[in-house]
C-alpha cells in the first residue's frame, strides 16, 4: 500500500497518536506524536479506522527524545513512550484521561476539565521493583519486542531497581521460558518465581534469590511493613505504592473516621494497611490465595477481614451484626475494571465514598458511567505516572452516593 503524510492532533488510550487520513478516517500510529508531519503506510484497515506503521518523521515534535535505552532501540516493547520527552509525558496521559471521558464516558467537557487533575509521578528511570523476563533463542533473558512475541534480550534494563537490572547479564532461560523477578527497597532482598513446567528451563539465578511461591519478601510502604509473597501482585514499585496511598487518602479522608472501610481487590492489603489504619474495621477482598494470606499476616492485630473471593460475588453486611454497615470503598481492579458485575456488588453496599483506582483510561471511563447508573457521582479524578516511558497511565478517582 502506497505511503502518505498525515499530522496526528492527539495521542489516545493505548499509546498511539491518532490521525485523520483525506477521507477523514481515523488513523492510529504508533510512535508518532501530536503535530508531527509523519510518513506512514496503512498496515490493517477497518471499516471506521487503520492502523499505520510509522515510516519517517518528516516534521519533529520539540517533544520527541530520541530513546536513550539501546534495547529499546533495538525494539525491545517495554518502553513505548521512550521517545516523548520524560517530561511531557504525565501531561500526555492527562489529556488521554480527559479524551476518554469525553469520547467513552459521555462526559461534557467543561465537566471533564473541573474534574479531571494531574498528580504526581514516580522517578523516570529505576522505579520498578518487580519485571517479568523471558528466556529468547540463544538463552538469555529478554522482555517481548513491540507488538510481537519475539524476545529481544536484554543485559540491563534503564526502568528496572539497579539489582534486578544487574541480574539481566546473568539468568538463562530456554526460549519461552517466562520467570518474574521482586526486590525489595527495604531489605534488598529479591524473589523469583516461575511456572513449575519450566523448573528446569532457568538458570544462573543467584544463591542468594528466594525462590518459588513461598518465597516472600518485604516493603515498606508509607511507614509500614508489607510482607509480599512472589506469587502476589504488587504495584510497580514502592514510589507509586506510596503515590497511589497519598492519593487514596487524599480522595477520601473520610477513612480516618470510618468505622468499617472496604478495600476491594485488595492484593496483599496494601490500601487496608496504609490508607486505612484507622478505620474502626477493615475488610479486604482478594481472589489470590497467597495476596490473603499475606493480607491476613499483614493486618495482624486488627480489627479485619480477608475473605477470598471475586467481589462480584461479595455481599456487604447490614450493620445489624458485629461488623458495622461499610462507610468507604477503594476499589483496585484489574485492567478490564469494575464491570457491571463489580459495580453491582459494591453499589449494593450503600457507602457514601467509593474511590476507585484505574490503570486504564477506557475502563475507568466504561466504569463513571456505570457507577452514575448506580447512583455515584465523580467528584474529582487524580491522574498518576506510575509507569514512566510507556503510554499506561493511573488514575484514582473520588465517587459520591447520591443516596443521602
Amino acid at each position: 500500500m502506497a505511503a502518505m503524510q498525515l499530522i496526528p492532533d492527539r495521542l489516545v488510550a493505548g499509546g498511539d497518536a491518532m490521525a485523520r487520513d483525506a477521507d477523514g478516517r481515523v488513523v492510529f500510529i504508533e510512535g508518532a506524536l501530536p503535530g508531527e508531519v509523519v510518513e506512514v503506510e496503512i498496515e490493517e484497515a477497518k471499516k471506521d479506522f487503520a492502523k499505520a506503521r510509522l515510516i519517517e518523521v518528516v516534521e519533529r515534535s520539540p517533544l520527541r527524545d530520541a530513546p536513550s535505552c539501546s534495547h529499546r532501540r533495538n525494539g525491545c516493547g517495554g518502553c513505548d513512550w521512550m521517545h516523548l520527552r520524560p517530561d511531557a509525558q504525565l501531561d500526555a496521559k492527562v489529556e488521554i484521561v480527559r479524551e476518554s471521558l469525553r469520547r467513552i464516558g459521555r462526559l461534557d467537557s467543561l465537566v471533564v476539565d473541573g474534574l479531571v487533575h494531574r498528580g504526581g509521578a514516580v522517578s523516570p528511570f529505576g522505579y520498578r521493583t518487580t519485571i517479568r523476563v523471558v528466556g529468547g533463542p540463544n538463552g538469555s533473558v529478554g522482555y517481548r519486542a513491540q507488538g510481537s512475541n519475539d524476545v529481544v534480550e536484554v543485559t540491563s534494563c534503564p526502568i528496572a531497581e539497579s539489582k534486578l537490572s544487574r541480574l539481566l547479564s546473568v539468568i538463562e532461560a530456554d526460549d519461552g521460558a517466562e520467570l518474574t523477578l521482586r526486590t525489595s527497597v527495604a531489605t534488598g532482598a529479591i524473589t523469583a518465581i516461575w511456572d513449575k513446567q519450566y523448573r528446569k528451563s532457568i538458570r544462573g539465578v543467584p544463591a542468594t534469590v528466594h525462590i518459588g511461591e513461598r518465597a516472600w519478601l518485604t516493603e515498606r510502604v508509607a511507614g509500614h511493613d508489607l510482607r509480599v509473597s512472589a506469587g502476589s501482585f504488587f504495584q510497580s514499585g514502592v514510589q507509586a505504592a506510596e503515590l497511589l496511598v497519598a492519593a487514596v487518602e487524599a480522595a477520601a479522608p473520610e477513612l480516618a473516621t470510618a468505622r468499617h472501610a472496604v478495600d476491594a481487590y485488595g492484593g496483599v492489603g496494601l490500601f487496608a494497611v496504609a490508607a486505612m489504619s484507622d478505620a474502626q474495621h477493615v475488610t479486604v477482598i482478594e481472589s489470590s490465595k497467597s495476596a490473603c494470606l499475606d493480607a491476613e499476616h499483614n493486618l495482624t492485630g486488627r480489627a479485619a477481614s480477608v475473605l477470598r473471593a471475586d467481589v462480584s460475588g461479595w455481599t456487604a453486611p447490614t450493620g445489624d451484626g458485629p461488623t458495622p454497615q461499610v462507610d468507604v470503598i477503594v476499589a483496585d481492579p484489574a485492567r478490564p475494571g469494575l464491570a457491571t458485575p463489580g459495580v453491582v456488588a459494591l453499589a449494593a453496599a450503600g457507602a457514601g465514598v467509593l474511590v476507585l483506582v484505574s490503570c486504564d483510561p477506557v475502563s475507568l471511563a466504561r466504569d463513571v458511567s456505570l457507577l452514575s447508573e448506580a447512583g455515584y457521582v465523580p467528584e474529582r479524578v487524580e491522574v498518576l505516572d506510575l509507569f514512566p516511558n510507556t503510554h499506561h497511565v493511573e488514575t484514582v478517582t473520588r465517587f459520591v452516593s447520591r443516596t443521602p
